[in-house]
């Protein structure tokens, strides 16, 4: 049964680097709505995850990473029914869409799967000859209920890494603008939405405006491991006694992760308008969700803590970040009391298998329509977006999507087991076989 309200939709929005690997479903559903403002659960549940698989299973896609996702339908379920209090097995979440391109991916759930309508999907490869190592995959649709409806659009990304490369993530941001389209998705590619593997998608057949992350008529969230930092330069070897933040230091200490947060780089770039333009983020009162090591305690929330274990090579910094563009000035114009509302911004604890903290937000947009502009909207960016569809953006996808194939497989034989294995049973046929032949011929 739906939860939506007359003029509003609940989303709550999670950003997770998965450091390579399976979650823990447990641990994850323990703290997956750890974020939430209330103990009510959202109409809207969306998954921007990085690294979610190791590289050769994600590079590959479709079957190798049903494991992967299977795991999160898994947690959303157990979390969802704990939440509820319901002692029944039935879900109360319907996956709408999991996506990925390369190690990024994306999983929608609702609470009514018959509000959704019209799912379109894009993405684009940043990382290396434009693979998907590091890149974006978005997820778009109509949201209908009650006479009423609104469009959304959702990203997850994960830009370059390393604190004196923050040319290269305005850049990544950059191409993801130009690159991301969106196209619709056939009826089949819905009932089995786990990859882009399949390249059989259909044809742009709209402007490119509107098949931009920057649509002019929908909202826009923007999520993922931005991997900004908080220093260009790598910390010196006593940084992480004297200068690192810790818990339960007062706000006035001069190590306490506020004034770490004057240094951060998105903050900086986004401003000064080189990246994420337009967007906007609610107040970060968080600590940093990167870099940690991967040590006891987990699953604790930070007033539990009274130390936080820090990788020393890495300024502790906010790589995960949750933005979105504000309700545009044409429906507040109209309709001043429609806009987005956030209840809450936050970290959630670190859990067992990842270097990175899961940032979660607990939002409410407003159920209604966006207009299409007038031209002298200029200050906003669904008007004027800050760049231009790439017009190549299909044959580089492809050239790509070849190169991930290509990359995954090589990787896929050489570095794992189950791959090695399979290697040598095929060589092993492959020299059976050319001696029975021989044998054979010999005859």
């Amino acid at each position: 049964m739906a939860t939506t309200s007359p003029d509003a939709i609940s989303a709550y929005i999670l950003t997770y680097n998965c450091g390579l690997s399976a979650i823990d479903t447990d641990a994850f559903a323990s703290q997956l709505f750890a974020g939430l403002a209330s103990s009510k659960l959202p109409d809207l549940l969306v998954l921007c995850l990085q690294e979610i698989a190791p590289i050769p299973f994600a590079l590959i896609g479709g079957t190798f990473l049903a494991p992967y996702f299977n795991k999160f339908h898994e947690a959303v379920h157990k979390a969802a029914r704990k939440l509820a209090n319901e002692d029944d097995d039935e879900p109360i979440y319907t996956p709408i869409s999991a996506r990925n391109l390369g190690m990024v991916g994306i999983m929608i759930f609702a609470r009514n799967p018959k509000a959704i309508r019209d799912i379109e999907t894009g993405g684009v490869g940043v990382g290396l000859a434009e693979m998907g190592n590091k890149g974006a995959m978005g997820v778009r649709f109509t949201y209908q209920d009650g006479g009423r409806s609104t469009q959304l659009t959702f990203v997850a990304a994960h830009l370059a890494p390393m604190e004196d490369q923050v040319e290269r993530r305005n850049e990544d941001f950059k191409n993801i603008a130009r690159g991301l389209v969106f196209t619709s998705s056939t009826a089949e590619s819905k009932k089995n939405d786990t990859s882009l593997s399949d390249e059989g998608r259909p044809l742009l057949s709209i402007s490119s405006r509107d098949a931009s992350i920057y649509k002019p008529t929908s909202h826009l969230f923007f999520a993922g491991d931005l991997n900004y930092r908080t220093s260009t330069l790598s910390p010196a070897s006593t940084d992480h006694k004297d200068q690192f933040p810790q818990p339960r230091l007062d706000s006035s200490a001069p190590n306490h992760y506020s004034k770490l947060f004057e240094s951060d780089q998105l903050n900086q770039e986004r401003l000064a308008g080189r990246t994420c333009q337009g967007l906007t983020e609610a107040s970060v009162t968080f600590p940093p969700t990167y870099k940690y090591q991967l040590k006891e305690p987990f699953l604790k929330s930070d007033e539990e803590l009274s130390e936080w274990k820090w990788a020393r090579h890495r300024w502790p910094s906010w790589t995960d970040r949750i933005l979105y563009l504000d309700t545009p000035s044409w429906i507040s114009r109209d309709n001043p009391n429609a806009k987005i509302t956030t209840h809450k911004y936050t970290a959630l604890p670190l859990l067992p298998t990842s270097d990175h903290r899961p940032v979660a937000l607990d939002v409410s947009i407003p159920l209604i329509s966006i207009p299409t502009p007038r031209e002298d909207d200029r200050d906003d960016p669904r008007v004027h977006p800050p760049f231009n569809i790439n017009v190549n953006w299909k044959e580089q996808r492809r050239r790509a999507r070849m190169l991930e194939l290509i990359a995954g497989f090589v990787m896929y034989f050489t570095t794992t087991a189950e791959g090695g294995g399979l290697l040598v049973l095929m060589t092993a046929g492959a020299v059976s076989g050319y001696f029975a032949i021989r044998s054979i011929v010999e005859m």
